[in-house]
């Protein structure tokens, strides 16, 4: 009998094939009395040593087929491997209780699990994984089993699991991985991100999906919408066959059109569309071929899951080769946006009632001006390397920025000063995400180069709503009459002031609101990777003087709900989507492929 779970969906698309369960057997840890401390000890080191031999070998190897950003996940293993620590207390343990050492590994791991999980911090909870992750190759080097692996995938399967640890991510054959199905995870997991950089569908938060399947059961992954089917009937089978051979179609027939050309309205007015990443993998030739330029770096992440800060060359060679990959194309490196959801736990102990308005972004930067001047100096060094912009987050206003100015000032005098080789001409720019940055982009404009609107947390500002909160998240509304005028407050300011500005948030990749921000006078839109086929599409149907007169209904209306019903029924009305299924008409007036 079929069965559906509703999870989260992390990762777009339709997938539908057997199940290649994956779950991390916990070895049934013996427990016996030894005589001799000394030995056991002994027995410890050389699995330490094993140990740290693989890890060395997934490093080496994860930085040359993924990049470093993700090897640094593997390096802060090791750093927990050389825990001061741990041998001590393995030491102790032994001599205290005279126990095989397996045993009091296994129980060591337990209690440092154990007592994250009871620490109220996010952050910290997320290192439970990493624990288990080093306490299961320990046990079995100890044991001398082989570890259970998805390096190497016989035939394309759906890989189901309760959750899956960095190392197995890592060595995943992402070639026969159809789709994930995991009970854990979330958006930002390593999973996730892999996912989506590979364009595999992939759900999260099941629950207990693990527990239900076996070999080879059929499964359906809907990536979009959230839903596994699990032992899906005929009916089911074929209806999502024809969705998945839909879009499929769909999404090649967009890809085609939009590969190598500049994206321009109907009548010729062109449209600049950008990426988003988080990691030097996402930047691939298909990448190059379907987009102008990468318009936010999201640099955080090479800080995060680890527990240590990465060093200024460390980040200058990651920078470097997401800048030469890219080249000649330009990038846009946004400074370290941690804090709120995005929490970086070695770098505070502080826990903050309300974390989306307390230390994070810029202002973490500027209090830890050690830290901001080291990246700072790896983008500098970067940009010798191609075309590099950077950018600063949450900007509140004209002494931040100037503040913040001051610092690279510092940095770029440094530089020259030491002869080291760097861009001169990096432009300079400020995200628009709070609301006083809109009341003041005027002023602003007149400090920096460029504006770039985050619309994630203007929206999350502008509304008072946290967007990561369960309970609020209906109330997160990019179609709200206030963020409509904000947008359309800063892109007038910048026309102004004749300082490019580009939407770098959610809104951008949301064909919706495509013909809007165009009609507002938004000429440049930056998002995720697997939404700019279908973006090119709506701007290859789009007629300015139409878009514009839209826009000045949309911001005209002062109901939210009414500016949603506007949009819906001018999607349908334009129907983008027909042009590809029925061939009449494409982008540009090409036929579809």
């Amino acid at each position: 009998m079929e069965l559906f779970i509703k999870g989260i969906g992390v990762s777009p698309g339709v997938a539908i094939g057997p199940t290649l369960p994956f779950r991390v057997h916990t070895t049934d840890v013996p427990q016996y009395s030894i005589d001799d401390p000394v030995a056991e000890l002994q027995r410890y080191d050389e699995a330490v040593e094993r140990v740290r031999t693989s890890l060395t070998d997934v490093i080496h190897r994860t930085a040359d087929e993924v990049g470093d950003t993700y090897a640094a996940i593997f390096r802060a293993h090791m750093e927990m491997l050389d825990d001061v620590t741990l041998r001590p207390d393995i030491e102790r343990l032994l001599n205290e209780n005279h126990l095989n050492v397996e045993y009091l590994v296994d129980a060591k791991i337990k209690e440092m699990t154990a007592a994250l999980k009871s620490v109220d911090d996010a952050s910290f909870r997320e290192r439970i994984s990493d624990f288990v992750d080093l306490g299961r190759r320990i046990l079995h080097a100890l044991s001398g089993e082989d570890e259970e692996s998805l390096d190497h995938i016989e035939t394309p399967s759906i890989v189901v699991a309760h959750e899956l640890t960095p190392s197995e991510t890592a060595k995943m054959d992402m070639g026969n991985t159809l789709a994930l199905a995991t009970d854990e995870g979330g958006p930002t997991s390593h999973m996730a991100i892999l996912a989506r950089a590979f364009e595999i569908p992939a759900v999260v938060g099941l629950r207990h999906v693990g527990a239900r399947v076996g070999v080879g059961d059929q499964v359906i992954v809907d990536g979009t919408s959230g839903q596994v089917i699990l032992r899906p009937n005929p009916a089911t089978v074929e209806k999502y066959m024809r969705e998945k051979e839909r879009q499929d179609q769909e999404r090649q027939a967009l890809i085609s059109a939009g590969t190598g050309k500049a994206s321009k309205t109907l009548d010729g007015t062109e449209i600049e569309t950008l990426a988003n990443i988080e990691l030097p993998i996402e930047v691939t030739d298909s990448l190059k071929d379907q987009c102008q330029g990468v318009g936010l770096y999201r640099t955080e992440y090479l800080y995060m899951n680890r527990t240590s800060l990465p060093t200024e060359d460390e980040q200058f060679e990651v920078y470097k080769r997401v800048v030469q990959s890219l080249a000649p194309l330009p990038i846009t490196m946004r400074t370290l946006d941690i804090g709120g959801d995005k929490m970086v736990s070695y770098l505070s102990d502080h826990k903050e009632s309300n974390p989306q308005l307390g230390w994070r972004s810029i202002r973490f930067c500027l209090d830890r001006p050690d830290i901001f001047k080291a990246q700072l100096r790896a983008m500098f060094r970067a940009s010798a390397y191609g075309t590099a912009q950077i950018m600063f987050p949450m900007i509140t206003g004209v002494d931040e920025l100037r503040e913040a100015m001051r610092v690279l000032q510092q940095v770029r005098d440094d530089l020259e000063a030491r002869d080291v080789p760097f861009d001169r001409d990096v432009k300079v720019g400020s995200m628009i995400e709070v609301a006083s940055a809109v009341v003041l982009a005027e002023d602003l404009a007149r400090e920096c180069d460029f504006f770039s609107i985050g619309t994630n947390d203007l929206i999350q500002y502008c509304l008072a709503i946290d967007r990561v909160n369960q309970r609020t998240a209906p109330l997160y509304k990019p179609h709200h009459p206030a963020v409509m005028r904000m947008l359309k407050q800063v892109i007038d300011v910048a026309r102004k002031t004749n300082i490019p500005c580009s939407i770098c948030g959610e809104m951008a990749g949301d064909p919706l609101f495509t013909e809007t921000l165009i009609g507002m006078g938004f000429a440049s839109l930056s998002m995720s990777s697997v939404s700019l086929p279908r973006i090119h599409a709506e701007i290859a149907n789009t007629k300015l003087l139409a878009a514009k007169r839209f826009a000045n209904k949309i911001l005209k209306t002062g109901s939210g709900s009414e500016i949603k019903r506007l949009l819906t029924e001018r999607a349908k009305s334009r129907d983008t989507l027909r042009l590809y299924r029925t061939g009449k008409q494409a982008p540009n007036g090409t036929t579809p492929t």
